[in-house]
């Protein structure tokens, strides 16, 4: 017996137009707000490993730790695609829309995919590097806060390079997300240091990478895209952390933190980014993002009894609400018979 039997008008239509996902003769698709539910559970995977990530890198060197972590994790989705290519051979798997090899052009498909791979590894590897050098000068949550405004350097980069201007209540929550982050992060008097240049050139560099991918992750494998780019931060961290973490040295308790996060909170998460992130926009997933500090506090709540002040509260309330304006305000304004079903491709461009 179906639910639908027995609760009638089940599912409601708004759930069926607007979270929407299918697998039909192979392709993957779904709708927006499917696609940034998804993004929502990455922000809150990573938000969930704070706790842990603090407590192992006081016992190493962090560019070793994101070393080792993306060489796993990279090397976990190499193993995945290799064996999901062994199955594919003798049955049939879904595949995400648009990821669909042309034979005769496979040569330029891998050239294209190892381009943005590596680009987007490399802004990847850069954002991290920049905001380790950039913490060892400021305070933790001034950098939370300046890494935090790649919510407002994605939209703004995104309408200059692809004329794709975020709609009014991306605006709208973009604006709150920011005084939220300011809220949970800064503590006054506010003054300048080089570390702030630092951790802003991190800022470009997850938005540079919240971008290629939303250029690069269409018509590219997203297990081997991924994997790539983890592998990318991988190399990048080791070679700057022989020069600024010798020796290298990785203690016995760690590694389980490690295992932990490499495999959930890298490869998991990173594939899901470039598996779904095509159907949604860049300006929602950097306001998606946005909303890993709050979760951070809460596992550290949670985990180590940490506790929230009251400004921290109205500032992580501030971010969820940029978040539900932007995902429930386009939903609630359109009509009932209006198609919400999104081909990603047409909102933003596409770098060679």
């Amino acid at each position: 017996m179906k639910l639908s039997e027995v609760i009638p008008g089940w599912p409601p239509v708004w759930t069926r137009r607007y979270v929407y996902f299918s697998v039909q003769d192979g392709e993957v698709q779904m709708s927006q707000l499917f696609a940034d539910f998804l993004l929502l559970l990455v922000t809150i995977v990573w938000g969930s490993t704070f706790v842990l990530v603090k407590n192992t890198v006081s016992s190493m060197g962090p560019l070793t730790f994101i070393a080792v972590r993306f060489f796993i994790g990279g090397m976990a989705l190499l193993v995945w695609y290799g064996g999901s290519r062994l199955f594919s051979s003798s049955r049939a798997v879904p595949r995400m829309s648009g990821v669909e090899g042309d034979p005769e052009e496979t040569f330029l498909s891998a050239k294209r995919l190892g381009r943005g791979a590596f680009l987007t590894g490399f802004a990847l590897f850069f954002a991290y590097v920049t905001q380790t050098l950039g913490l060892m000068t400021i305070p933790a949550g001034r950098a939370a806060f300046i890494t935090g405004l790649s919510v407002v350097i994605v939209p703004l980069a995104s309408n200059f390079m692809f004329r794709a201007s975020p709609d009014k209540f991306a605006v709208v929550g973009v604006s709150l997300a920011t005084v939220g982050l300011g809220f949970m992060s800064l503590e006054f008097p506010f003054r300048v240091a080089a570390g702030d240049l630092l951790v802003f050139l991190c800022a470009l560099g997850f938005a540079a990478h919240i971008l290629l991918v939303d250029s690069y992750s269409k018509g590219n494998d997203p297990v081997l895209f991924a994997a790539v780019q983890l592998l990318v931060v991988s190399g990048g961290s080791f070679a700057t952390a022989v020069f600024l973490e010798r020796p290298l040295y990785v203690p016995p308790a760690a590694w389980g933190t490690i295992v932990f996060t490499a495999l959930l909170a890298t490869s998991f998460t990173f594939l899901t980014q470039s598996a779904v992130q095509r159907y949604t926009s860049a300006t929602h997933t950097a306001l998606i993002f946005s909303a890993e500090p709050v979760f951070g506090a809460v596992f550290a709540w949670l985990l180590a009894g940490e506790v929230l002040s009251l400004r921290e509260i109205v500032g992580a309330g501030l971010i969820l609400a940029g978040m539900l304006v932007s995902e429930l305000g386009p939903v609630l304004s359109r009509g009932p018979d209006r198609e919400v079903m999104k081909e990603r491709g047409k909102a933003s461009g596409s770098i060679g």
